[in-house]
Formats: C-alpha cells, structure tokens, sequence
C-alpha cells in the first residue's frame, strides 16, 4: 500500500525513536516483547499510521490502472502490513475498491507468505495466478514463497531484490505485464 499505490509514508525513524525501538523491522521486534510494552508500541506505530493515511497521496494513475483492471476482468486485492483501520481510512479517502483486502490483522505480516495464500484462497486462484506488486523486498519475498510471480516498483528508496520476475520503473507498467505477458526479467524503459 504506502510507497505502491499512496505517495503517504509512515515516518519509520519517528516510531523507532518515539518507541526506542533499535532499526529493525518493526512489526517483528514487537514479536518478542512482553504484552505492555507491545501495546505500548503498537500505540505508536498505529497514531503513526493513522497520519500518514489521513494526510496520503494516490499514486499518479492508480485510479486508472484499478479501473482498466476491472474492466478486463483481473481481480485486486490490496496486502499491506499496516494496520486495517489505517487500510479503511485510505480506501475511503481515495475511493479504491479491491476484492480483497488483507492488513497485518488479517493474517502474519510480509514477508510471511500466509497473507498472499489467504489472498490466493479468498480470490479463488491459485498462488502462480498471482502478481504480488510492491516496492519493498518483503513484497518480493511473500510472494515467492508463496508461489506467486512478482513485480517490484523501483524507486530511489529501496534496492530492487534480483529475484523480483519483473523490475517496474512505474506502476502503469503492470498493465504491459497483463495485457502481453514479457519474457520474466526487466518491463519498461531504463532510467
């Protein structure tokens, strides 16, 4: 969702800082603390969260490429390791509608392939039916491992994981994947 399909980031390092969290992945350092502090700093991460959603942006042509989706019949589903309230507020502010929406409520956070099998489940295909599109290597690595092909968004902040099946410089790029399936490897034009 953030950095995908909205333009709204969660400010990481001001959860980290506000938290005193070490720089690791935040969701699965909450794994291993003990029950208040864990509120504790889901507290943070979700007022966080909340911001960011109430304050996001659309990606340039999302609107578009969901609609031009639709139309050819493509199911959509949205996964995303925020918190589903967050997910709610973005869909109302933006207007978006997949058939499918799973947030870290929902099932174990990417990189866990349980939420894109819960997907797959849900839409009634199967895994290697399957895009997962995001701009984060846990994008990259649920997908995989749960079977599924993968797209990775390229942007300055991330470096793009090899294993992705294609690399996009942007996102109106997925419509050349559905519409005539490339050779695995690089979509779009360099730079």
């Amino acid at each position: 969702m953030d950095g995908t399909i909205t333009e709204c980031d969660v400010d990481f390092e001001a959860v980290r800082r506000e938290a005193d969290i070490p720089n690791v992945p935040i969701l699965e350092y909450m794994e291993g603390l003990e029950e208040q502090k864990r509120r504790g700093v889901l507290a943070v991460l979700e007022k966080h969260e909340a911001r960011a959603a109430g304050t996001s942006r659309l990606r340039k042509g999302v609107v578009e490429i969901l609609e031009d989706l639709r139309k050819k019949g493509i199911k959509t589903a949205l996964l995303t390791r925020n918190s589903r309230r967050s997910v709610k507020t973005i869909l109302k502010r933006h207007n978006l509608k997949f058939d499918v929406v799973v947030s870290r409520d929902d099932a174990p956070p990417k990189p866990s392939p349980q939420p894109v099998l819960l997907i797959s489940k849900k839409l009634g295909l199967k895994p290697e039916e399957l895009l997962v599109v995001g701009d984060f290597h846990f994008d990259v690595q649920a997908g995989r491992a749960a079977g599924a092909k993968t797209a990775f968004l390229l942007n300055s902040t991330h470096r793009p994981p090899q294993e992705a099946d294609y690399h996009l410089h942007r996102l109106e790029e997925l419509l050349q994947i559905v519409e005539n399936p490339p050779s695995l490897g690089r979509v779009g034009t360099s730079g």
